[in-house]
């Protein structure tokens, strides 16, 4: 592993520190927004999370497939998220061989916008991705069982149990909302990257070159 890109709160960051990898640097780029899922972000257990999501279901705050929709749209056009990406490009670019891993909290939101960004690039087709993007679902089976059944204790309203474990789970909505957001300000990934950073077409070539068997030309 060349790299580390953590990508979580300073919050998270503090509670539950990556370990420290023998010849891999580690890159703190945060990706977090204001409001309440900032706060969220700042919780240290899941149980803190259930409880500040019920807050917001008890204050009549929108549903997660309107409320993540916003966050994925902002995430996108986040300085935060495009420099990240195009540091772990350029490190790629520059190592022909190696690999580099980034993550959040539960390796769904913020670092599936980024897998899905750099997939894009690297020509994977949508469907793979949003096939690759809603395996979080399964991986976090048991993280959104726990979080539905915690959340169903603590009021007995199933309602708002249903609400809370939406805010755990991935959607297709709210990745296709990043995704439109890139295309519609960018009209590409690499429309994207070319605006936003200072990655170079040359970067870029080389860093398809590095990732692939038969980089698309």
């Amino acid at each position: 592993i060349l790299a580390v890109f953590d990508i979580r709160s300073e919050n998270e960051r503090r509670f539950h520190p990556d370990p420290a990898i023998p010849g891999t640097a580690y890159y703190h780029i945060p990706i977090t927004e204001n409001g309440r899922r900032r706060l969220i972000q700042s919780k240290r257990t899941l149980k803190d999370k259930v409880e500040d999501i019920l807050a917001g279901y008890v204050r009549g705050e929108p549903v997660a497939a309107m409320r993540m929709r916003q966050v994925y749209r902002a995430m996108v056009l986040s300085p935060q998220t495009s420099r990240c990406i195009a540091d772990i490009i350029r490190l790629l670019a520059n190592e022909p061989e190696g690999a580099v891993l980034w993550h959040c909290a539960a390796g769904k939101d913020r670092t599936g916008v980024i897998a899905a960004v750099l997939l894009r690039l690297l020509g994977v087709s949508d469907t793979e991705i949003f096939k690759d993007y809603l395996y979080s679902n399964e991986a976090l089976r048991y993280e959104l069982q726990e979080a539905q059944a915690l959340a169903l204790s603590i009021t007995g309203n199933v309602a708002a149990a249903t609400y809370v474990k939406g805010f755990f789970a991935a959607c297709p909505c709210w990745l296709a909302s990043a995704l439109c957001t890139m295309d519609g300000n960018f009209g590409s990934a690499q429309g994207y990257i070319l605006q936003s950073t200072d990655i170079t077409e040359e970067e870029l070539a080389r860093f398809r070159v590095n990732c692939l068997d038969n980089p698309a030309r």
